[in-house]
């Protein structure tokens, strides 16, 4: 019955794979290979995902092997619907609104069609070498900014410094993405799952990786370093004695991301012990938070609408840097429902034995949600499919086992 349910696991087509194989390698490459188009925050991941999801359809109607309909894909859909009905509800249809609705039209399908292809036998072993490989490139990136800046040059493979002291001492690498934020997210989603072993590389090879991420994410200077150091102690709690200093170091973090978020603390990497607290005016996410939260009591169903910054800094536009508040604020609570209902989904279908190196990487992420809005980054939602596909072929497993 199971293997009814999940359907007949077929090879798949080696073209959707392929490109799939070159979406995934691209995710961690905004700004190169040039993209100055459609949208600014578009890149060759996004045309290589068009293509691979019109040969996946292509390949599922040939084959006439038609998905199933899953609770996972109702709160997609419903996460699809909020964001089309904020758009309509917010006023006249803009050009921006409709280009960030396609956006999360394929957020929702990139999880889709990760879950099938994944799910199938050998892809998720080039899967997980595409992203060491990437992996690798982009940890390069990061340290060949790094050295630049401290020879006096300038690139685009280091970010801005945000709420940090500037200082000629460091600086936050960004490499081929936009933001060092961003760079630190994947580097928390990349380190997840090559700690699997489905990539089947060496052992060595691995470690190298994650010893190149550590010094990534570390350059990053990003609150995402603490989810990372999360991520590493949930993969490494195999005894009762690791998992309370896990969860004590879960519960250090938080209280750390709080006082980062409320107070409008002055750090300076290079002074570590000079650190205070600006009492001129609120911190920018506590400002951001508390903006957001009028935007969202004065629309609670449709929220600020698509495209629109719904919370305040310094009178200008501002996301609320904290994911559940500015999917709320930005698309109404029916979007933060779905949004929510689709994580209850994948953890209540989860695989067993469960997924430690994912779902170490899905906590971790989520702990980064809290300081950052981390909805629209691509690479979160291979995540979602990952997780998804892990719980089938558990099934499938199992299926086999009893059947």
């Amino acid at each position: 019955m199971v293997l009814a349910y999940l359907g007949h696991k077929t090879e798949p087509s080696r073209v959707p794979v392929a490109f799939y194989l070159a979406t995934l390698f691209l995710l961690p490459w905004s700004w190169f290979p040039p993209f100055p188009w459609f949208h600014e925050h578009a890149q060759w991941s996004d045309v290589c995902f068009a293509v691979t999801a019109a040969a996946w359809a292509a390949a599922r109607w040939l084959a006439v092997d038609r998905p199933s309909l899953r609770p996972l894909h109702l709160a997609l859909l419903g996460y699809f619907g909020a964001a089309t009905f904020s758009l309509a509800l917010g006023g006249p249809v803009r050009a921006a609104g409709a280009v960030k609705l396609l956006g999360i039209a394929e957020l929702c399908l990139l999880t889709v069609v990760t879950s099938d292809l994944v799910s199938r036998a050998g892809v998720p072993r080039l899967a997980g070498r595409t992203i060491l490989l990437t992996s690798l490139l982009t940890a390069a990136a990061a340290l060949t900014g790094f050295i630049v800046f401290l020879s006096g040059g300038e690139t685009l493979l280091v970010g801005r410094y945000g709420d940090l002291v500037a200082s000629p001492w460091y600086a936050r690498v960004q490499a081929g993405l936009y933001h060092p934020n961003l760079l630190a997210s994947f580097c928390i989603f990349s380190s997840a799952v090559i700690a699997r072993e489905d990539s089947d590389v060496p052992v060595w090879l691995r470690r190298a990786t994650q010893a190149a991420l550590w010094a990534a994410i570390l350059l990053t200077f990003s609150r995402g370093v603490l989810a990372f150091v999360v991520a590493a102690a949930i993969r490494g709690a195999r005894t009762r004695r690791r998992r309370v200093v896990t969860t004590a170091l879960v519960a250090c973090c938080l209280g750390i991301m709080m006082v980062l978020t409320v107070w409008n603390i002055s750090v300076n990497p290079m002074r570590p012990f000079e650190v205070h607290v600006e009492n001129s005016e609120p911190s920018s996410r506590w400002q951001a938070i508390t903006s957001s939260l009028r935007t969202l009591g004065l629309h609670p169903l449709g929220g600020s609408g698509l495209e629109n910054a719904p919370g305040r800094y310094r009178a200008e536009p501002f996301d609320a840097h904290l994911t559940p508040l500015n999917i709320a604020a930005t698309m109404g609570l029916p979007a933060l429902a779905a949004f929510v209902a689709l994580l209850v989904i994948l953890w209540r279908t989860r695989g067993h034995p469960i997924d430690v190196a994912l779902w170490s990487g899905m906590a971790a992420m989520l702990i980064d949600g809290l300081t950052q809005d981390i909805e629209d980054f691509r690479h979160l939602w291979v995540m979602f499919g990952l997780l998804d596909a892990e719980s089938l072929s558990s099934r499938c497993r199992r299926g086999r086992g009893t059947g």
